[in-house]
């Protein structure tokens, strides 16, 4: 059973620096009429006003003990801040990113084995379950306050099946998108003030191997808060991408193939490719799709920064090499980054960490060729230089995209 409890985290982060969880205003949107999934060029669509709807407030829901994270402070949130992995140390940390090459750390986040990722500047959430594909059993999406450690269940179902608990905040922190898998089916849902609403039914995940290459699954909201996406290759059936609209869930674009996409970092302008194509498009919500740029990129785990218009990417060459990219500025700055390096994720707006490869043979698994050797490095695009870094894992930054 799904419980709404956004009102209670509502109340829970009336006393932070970011205010409520639920929108400020409710405006009326108007709802255009959904572009036919078989069109690759969507007519454009006006930019609906997303706003959560009231409803009586719930009690909060206590987070089970086998799903529970815990934090201690030892300095007040800043304004750059990233949920992180030291290198040699077995927990996540909150720390300020505002000089990524010396963080530095806020909060001590202990508890299970959990990735969690940060919805405002104090507060994070994560995914746990009791369930396996073969058994489903308790989900739950949990958020706590790591500076009051006030924490609730904001959603909870029976899963445990592949992509269970994928999940995403708007940028107001009014709306939560997740994803429920089990073996017969996986849903998204849309969770609001308003209620919690299943958007769309996929076909369940069959069993198969993974090319990490080719494999992805995204779900994030359009910085302007406007849309969410869903963009994933493992269901046995229903459209890869679907673009939906946060007031209503309804469907404003969607492909039946597609993989490794990401919003930019302002607007809502979603960035994808076909598997096993090099060519990257983008679908923007008032001029359709288009080619995103010229020269061919066949792009691993794209992302965008928080605020200045960047994207970076993988690619790898024939014998499986990798390289980050940079592209900025509409094509105008940018361009491959020296060294080996793989799967960048940003810090703060003009720095991201990214991890350094080497060969593997013979033993890659299912791998490329090349895979990470441990090594860590940040990259700052205001020197255009990069640095050894003690961060192991980035799971999350602030601000994201949208809340600059």
């Amino acid at each position: 059973m799904l419980l709404l409890v956004l009102s209670a985290l509502a109340a829970i982060a009336a006393c932070t620096a970011n205010g409520p969880l639920t929108p400020a205003s409710s405006p009326a949107a108007k709802r255009p009429t959904p572009t036919p999934v078989s069109s690759p060029s969507p007519s454009p669509s006006p930019t609906p006003s997303p706003s959560a709807s009231p409803t009586a407030e719930p009690s909060p829901v206590v987070v089970p003990a086998w799903a529970a994270l815990h934090a201690s402070c030892v300095s007040p949130p800043t304004a750059e801040e990233a949920v992180l992995q030291l290198q040699g140390v077995a927990t996540p940390v909150l720390a300020d990113v505002a000089n990524a090459k010396a963080p530095r750390t806020l909060c001590g986040i202990s508890g299970g084995n959990f990735q969690p990722e940060l919805v405002t500047q104090t507060m994070i959430s994560w995914y746990a379950t009791q369930g396996r594909v073969d058994s489903p059993g308790t989900s739950v999406i949990a958020v706590l306050d790591l500076f009051s450690g006030t924490s609730t269940v904001a959603a909870t179902w029976s899963g445990g099946g592949f992509m269970d608990g994928l999940h995403a905040w708007s940028p107001d922190r009014g709306f939560l998108a997740y994803v429920a898998s089990d073996q017969s089916s996986v849903t998204l849902h849309l969770l609001s003030g308003g209620g919690d609403r299943v958007v769309a039914t996929l076909g369940a995940v069959p069993g198969r191997g993974v090319n990490p290459n080719e494999d992805d699954s995204y779900l994030g909201f359009s910085p302007d808060g406007a849309y969410f996406a869903l963009v994933q290759t493992f269901t046995g059936s229903g459209d890869q991408l679907q673009v939906r609209r946060t007031i209503d869930g309804t469907l404003a674009f969607s492909l039946s193939r597609a993989t490794m996409a990401t919003w930019g970092s302002s607007g809502s302008k979603l960035y994808y490719r076909m598997p096993g194509s090099s060519v990257v498009q983008v679908w923007d919500s008032s001029a359709g799709v288009s080619l995103a740029f010229g020269q061919p990129a066949m792009w691993i785990r794209p992302r965008a920064d928080a605020g200045d218009d960047y994207l970076t990417f993988t690619v790898r060459d024939s014998v499986g090499t990798p390289h980050v990219w940079l592209y900025g500025h509409s094509g105008r700055s940018g361009g491959q980054l020296p060294n080996v390096r793989s799967s960048a994720l940003w810090l703060n707006s003009t720095t991201f960490l990214y991890l350094e490869e080497a060969p593997c043979s013979p033993n890659c698994g299912i791998g490329p060729a090349w895979q990470p050797d441990g090594k860590t490095f940040t990259f700052d695009i205001g020197v255009q230089a990069e640095a050894a870094s003690k961060i192991s894992q980035v799971y999350g930054a602030w601000p994201r995209p949208g809340q600059t």
